[in-house]
């Protein structure tokens, strides 16, 4: 019943666990094909020539590269012409000014009718007055107390009047006067002989046009101005000849000379002043500027103008290849391009969108082939698309930029100036980051993308894929970040190369464009090495992966992992050392990363920390740690490290190639000497013991620097319980743990081949053999076998003075106290 049981929850287990794989699976399949399209989308549209682009290249004096040929016939505006035609329109209007003629002769009207009303009023006045004194005077002294204060009150009235009747002409004429500055008139009577006197003065002047600033006026001679008349009848006339229109300070002039004339004497000064002010107070400017008319004639004769235009035929050839461009050649290419169909344009973007595709897909599929492991990596994919979205729209920008200056300055030209874009920047950074193979697809694939900019020109391919492939090659295994400047020379160098000879292909090796040409290809590979070295370490800290310069540094000892490591399981830390030493060693002769490698196996056993006793290499005492537990719990405790591993590793942000060889160093082995003991004490009748409860979580070894610390870690614990590690015995030592694991499958997903394991067998025996050489017995030793050989022998379960028959196996040399050797020989 018990079996039947734990095989239910098995088969259940195994049926959630399929349909989580398929689930995950889809899910992946999903997300890399929205990087896929999503990265073709931006590939695509960043390709699309701008407006800067289509016309790269087409400016006043440049050369055309093709040539160029109306698809239609249409009419191009020549906006310079167009717009100078219309600044001309409106400078041809004359401006327009108000005329007044009446407004002299009106207020002094009003004027004038003024002095009569108050004429009579004064002489009524007087008249009231003299009654009233003729009637206080004949009047009893009773009765002229009351008259007396009627005659007061007579006066104050009369006053009143004056100074309402003043203040109306004031305000209905708008003079500059207060109502009690007329007092010398009141007093005078505005005689007939006053009102002679002002019209005398104001009569020269009444039908003359007058003009508040003649200078302005003056200003338009030669064009004429167009006088427009205010009055019932409105009409309106160009007037050429301004003689006849007098200033404003002129016509008061004549008017001071008129009142100057008079014979004032036996007048009050007070009276000469007054009828001087209020003359000069009525001399006002009838000509005026109409600013509102005129801008309104103004735009209208704008808008009337007619643009001017060029004729294009269809069949015509606006620009032949290698002609210089003119402007009008400029402005018919423009419209030519603005006036593209909307089907060409869907047409041109669909198939860009096409060949875009076309391209990364087939880069998607060699990497597939060349590199599974990458291919499934969607972190991976993604670095690469952004380098590669990021490289093209650097190239764009540098593109735009260097039009400009070629545009600012016409000594640089653009021919020169593109030599030193950034072509080769996603090589370096991918070369970096991924095998040799990814960064010269990239390459490839980078340097088709950049001739397409200059409609597929193989002088910019050849110059970007040969300037590719030295950063590739330069920055292979780079350790340093100073690499990176000794990458940007290889890269400058190789850009130089590249632009002599096609200088030379052209015949201008002397040409002027030579030297200038040269410096732009040697800062195309400086710029390519700042730029890199600021992307680099921003990638790394991103999507926490790893450089070999990044490895490098994580390989010192002053790495707080490390240090962490060596002060809580020195053995541990030990037996990593010596696995990256064999390693890297292996990783050399099978062309794998050797610092990867090596790198990875010093931080293999960091789950350790977590319980460093329980691992026979950190018990000083020699306790049985596992003694007083079951073989499920102890066979929990060992494969517990790789799970602690990669959460310390995280916990110290370790790149994720190092966590993934964290996590897979063990793959899914057999945890041997605990599962043998577990099926010692098996009984049948309860429960059968599950192999797969004495395996590691896994996964395989997903890559060869990962299959290489798994068989190092093997081989360096099995090397351990050699009693004589003579060449013989540690190659058979090897050859056996390597094939062992390579039966169980755990190679099966490394991409290693027979071959390999040839070489890498052959590296661990030449390397073991140097660690464990021979040693000559000490003098205290009897028979020629030393204390510590018997020792050893002893705890192997060995007569002192007997050698085992063959190699000791990592899978039966388990010791109930505690060395468990995780399948591997070692703890």
């Amino acid at each position: 019943m018990g079996k039947r049981t734990v095989s239910r929850k098995s088969d259940n287990a195994t049926r959630s666990h399929r349909r989580l794989r398929i689930r995950l699976g889809w899910n992946r399949e999903v997300q890399l094909s929205l990087l896929f399209w999503i990265t073709v989308s931006l590939v695509t549209y960043l390709l699309l020539p701008s407006r800067a682009l289509q016309i790269a290249g087409y400016s006043p004096g440049s050369i055309a590269q093709r040539d160029i040929r109306a698809t239609r016939s249409f009419l191009v505006e020549d906006e310079d012409t167009t717009a100078a035609r219309k600044r001309e329109a409106a400078a041809q209007v004359p401006v327009v000014y108000d005329y007044d003629q009446d407004q002299t002769l009106k207020n002094y009207q009003i004027v004038r009718e003024f002095f009569r009303t108050m004429r009579e009023t004064v002489i009524s006045q007087r008249v009231a007055y003299e009654l009233f004194m003729e009637e206080i005077q004949v009047s009893s002294p009773a009765d002229r107390v009351g008259l007396t204060r009627e005659l007061d009150l007579q006066r104050s009235d009369a006053v009143s009047d004056r100074l309402v009747a003043s203040g109306t002409l004031i305000e209905k004429i708008a003079l500059d006067l207060d109502p009690e500055e007329l007092a010398p008139l009141f007093a005078e009577g505005f005689s007939e002989r006053m009102e002679s006197i002002l019209s005398a003065a104001l009569r020269p002047i009444q039908v003359v046009p007058i003009v508040e600033n003649r200078e302005s006026l003056l200003r338009e001679r030669g064009r004429g101005i167009t006088l427009r008349t205010i009055s019932p009848e409105s009409k309106e006339i160009l007037l050429e000849d301004f003689s006849g229109v007098m200033s404003l300070e002129i016509a008061r002039s004549e008017v001071r000379k008129v009142i100057n004339s008079v014979n004032w004497t036996g007048y009050d000064n007070e009276l000469h002043r007054l009828m001087e002010k209020l003359a000069l107070d009525l001399v006002r400017p009838n000509l005026t500027f109409n600013r509102s008319e005129t801008e309104n004639r103004r735009k209208k004769a704008v808008q009337e103008t007619s643009p001017v235009y060029y004729q294009v035929q269809k069949g015509e050839i606006i620009v032949r290849v290698g002609d210089p461009i003119t402007e009008e050649q400029l402005l018919k290419i423009v419209e030519l391009e603005r006036l593209t169909p909307a089907i060409g344009r869907t047409s041109m973007i669909l198939g860009q969108f096409l060949f875009v595709s076309i391209l990364l897909f087939t880069f998607y599929i060699v990497l597939r082939v060349g590199y599974p492991q990458i291919s499934s990596d969607l972190k991976g994919l993604i670095i690469i698309a952004i380098v590669i979205v990021f490289q093209i729209a650097l190239l764009k920008g540098f593109l735009i930029l260097f039009q400009a200056l070629s545009n600012t300055y016409p000594g640089l030209t653009e021919e020169s100036l593109r030599l030193a874009a950034p072509y080769a920047l996603a090589s370096m950074v991918v070369g970096t980051l991924f095998p040799l193979m990814v960064p010269m697809v990239v390459t490839a694939v980078v340097s088709i993308f950049s001739a397409a900019f200059f409609e597929w020109s193989h002088m910019v391919f050849v110059y970007s894929f040969l300037g590719g492939l030295a950063a590739t090659f330069s920055v292979i295994h780079c350790q340093q970040r100073s690499s990176l400047i000794r990458a940007g020379l290889a890269v400058s160098g190789a850009h130089i190369l590249v632009a002599l000879v096609f200088q030379l292909y052209a015949g201008e090796i002397f040409a002027a464009s030579t030297v200038p040409g040269m410096i732009a290809a040697a800062g195309s590979g400086i710029f390519v090495s700042l730029i890199a070295s600021l992307a680099i370490p921003a990638i790394e800290s991103t999507f926490n992966v790893a450089s070999d310069m990044k490895l490098m540094e994580l390989a010192n000892l002053n790495q707080p992992a490390l240090k962490e490591m060596i002060l809580r399981a020195p053995g541990s830390y030990h037996h990593s050392v010596l696995v990256g030493s064999l390693a890297e060693a292996a990783a050399e002769e099978i062309g794998a990363n050797p610092l990867l490698a090596r790198v990875a196996a010093v931080y293999h056993d960091i789950g350790k920390m977590s319980k460093p006793e329980y691992f026979v290499e950190n018990q000083e005492d020699r306790d049985n740690r596992h003694a007083n537990l079951s073989p499920n719990m102890s066979a929990l405790i060992l494969s517990s490290h790789v799970k602690d591993g990669v959460e310390i590793g995280r916990e110290y942000h370790l790149p994720r190639r190092i966590i993934d060889i964290i996590k897979q160093h063990h793959g899914t082995r057999l945890i041997s000497y605990f599962y043998n003991k577990a099926k010692e004490q098996e009984d049948p009748s309860v429960q059968t013991v599950d192999p797969k409860d004495f395996r590691y979580p896994g996964p395989k070894p997903q890559s060869r620097e990962a299959a290489l610390v798994m068989l190092a870690d093997a081989v360096e614990a099995a090397s351990k319980v050699l009693s004589s590690p003579t060449p013989s015995r540690i190659r058979g030592v090897i050859q056996k743990v390597i094939n062992d694991i390579f039966i169980d499958g755990q190679l099966d997903e490394s991409n290693l081949t027979l071959r390999d394991l040839h070489q890498i067998a052959k590296s661990f025996t030449r390397t073991i053999t140097g660690i464990l050489h021979h040693r000559i017995d000490y003098p205290e030793s009897h028979g020629g076998v030393s204390d510590d050989t018997k020792e050893k022998r002893s705890k192997n379960g060995t007569a002192p003075d007997q050698e085992p028959e063959g190699p000791i196996l990592p899978e039966s040399t388990e010791d109930p106290g505690g060395k468990d050797t995780e399948g591997t020989g070692k703890t």
